[in-house]
């Protein structure tokens, strides 16, 4: 039987809609073992449901998957600092190289970066408002056992190509670190940040990003730690391919290029097609 994601990959491109995704997602935590909550517990009347339950050995993961499905086509990175240079927002550039400006962190005042990652793409934090109430939710009609359990939320974005993972990571981090201040997102462990079929240059489509509520709760690094490692191995298997691990040394941090977005979607070529 064809794996789900060569499946899904050798579809036409511009075809694949929300529910492909969704079947995807629903294939890999399968993978994990795990299965809907719907699938596997009575959801009260008027209660909100997570998407996905996997359960491991001491460990459970609550998981709300969200999807970035709208292409902002004339919404780059670009164009809103080109609006704001326009409007003499920007200060303290760095000099023009290759025709081409630097925003640096002292380029605006913490007002301005506030607004940009409030109004940037509102929609990630609006899934993330979403999740956390479902997530809640869901707690209270959980059963409960032993095992610890880590609630987390996949941001997966499978249409916005100026959107690229580490913006995405950075748009989440800002609202995850402002709403955990204040004592809010209790029910959010964790979130992740991917996508699976989107091409950016110089930069793996399985390339992620991941936000831990706090790195001293082992079982929030753990879930995070597990989820991504079988996400390789769900890619792997897809292709037959073998998965392996190097420890490196020590490694100099690249700048996080934020605004190069995706050039386009994959598609699977079968032998023989």
């Amino acid at each position: 039987m064809e794996h789900k994601l060569t499946e899904f990959l050798s579809t036409p491109t511009l075809k694949r809609k929300d529910r492909d995704y969704e079947d995807l997602f629903d294939d890999f935590v399968s993978f994990c073992s795990g299965a809907r909550v719907r699938d596997l517990f009575e959801i009260p009347d008027g209660k909100q449901n997570a998407d996905y339950f996997i359960p491991l050995d001491k460990l459970e993961i609550v998981l709300e998957l969200k999807q970035i499905t709208k292409y902002e086509k004339y919404n780059s990175v670009d164009e809103y600092f080109l609006k704001e240079l326009s409007k003499g927002k920007l200060r303290k550039l760095s000099p023009p190289q290759g025709g081409k400006i630097t925003i640096l962190p002292e380029s605006l005042p913490k007002s301005e970066w506030d607004k940009f990652y409030k109004r940037f793409r509102p929609s990630v934090s609006n899934n993330l408002n979403k999740a956390a109430s479902q997530l809640r939710d869901t707690e209270s009609f959980l059963p409960v056992t032993n095992s610890a359990r880590v609630k987390g939320v996949i941001l997966f974005n499978s249409g916005d190509y100026n959107l690229p993972t580490d913006l995405l990571f950075r748009l989440a981090e800002w609202k995850l670190a402002k709403e955990w201040k204040m004592g809010n997102y209790n029910s959010i462990d964790f979130v992740s940040c991917l996508t699976i079929d989107m091409y950016k240059e110089g930069q793996s489509p399985l390339h992620a990003r991941h936000i831990a509520k706090t790195l001293a709760d082992q079982n929030s690094v753990n879930a995070v730690a597990y989820l991504y490692d079988r996400w390789i191995y769900y890619t792997a298997t897809a292709f037959g391919l073998s998965v392996s691990f190097e420890e490196s040394g020590s490694q100099v941090d690249k700048p996080t290029d934020l605004n190069t977005p995706f050039q386009g979607k994959i598609k699977y070529e079968l032998q023989g097609s």
